[in-house]
């Protein structure tokens, strides 16, 4: 390796266990709370934060980072035949990138938060509808 060479970050991903409920939640009431979910969930794999540069999208980058998250999941212990993620309902091309990749959509929870920079050095969480996908890994 050069040690003058230049290496550029293009994309990342990143695979946590959490907590989830993911049976659907439409009720004669309304949407179940997150709170509410969090008391029959359990720990599953959620893929987050999936993002390429834009100048390296559709380049199989975001796929490479996709299936280098899977991979590392089945590997886990205790064992898990899933993996999951949730995608703003607005985001369409997050949506179809997922649904090409094998996941099928859950169901949509409009109990959902996303942190807000209002351009000072204030956050704040405003709601947000998310679809919930999963993929049965092989």
């Amino acid at each position: 390796s050069n040690k003058n060479e230049v290496h550029e970050i293009v994309g990342c991903c990143e695979v946590i266990e959490e907590r989830l409920d993911v049976s659907p939640t439409p009720t004669s009431k309304g949407a179940i709370s997150e709170r509410e979910r969090n008391k029959t969930a359990r720990r599953r794999p959620l893929i987050e934060n999936l993002s390429v540069k834009k100048e390296y999208r559709r380049s199989g980058i975001g796929v490479a980072l996709l299936k280098a998250c899977e991979e590392s999941v089945r590997s886990w212990v205790p064992f898990h035949d899933e993996v999951f993620t949730q995608v703003e309902v607005e985001n369409d091309r997050a949506l179809r990138f997922f649904e090409r990749c094998g996941y099928q959509k859950l169901f949509e929870d409009s109990t959902c938060k996303r942190i807000v920079i209002d351009g000072t050095i204030f956050i704040k969480e405003a709601p947000v509808t998310k679809i919930m996908l999963r993929k049965k890994l092989s």
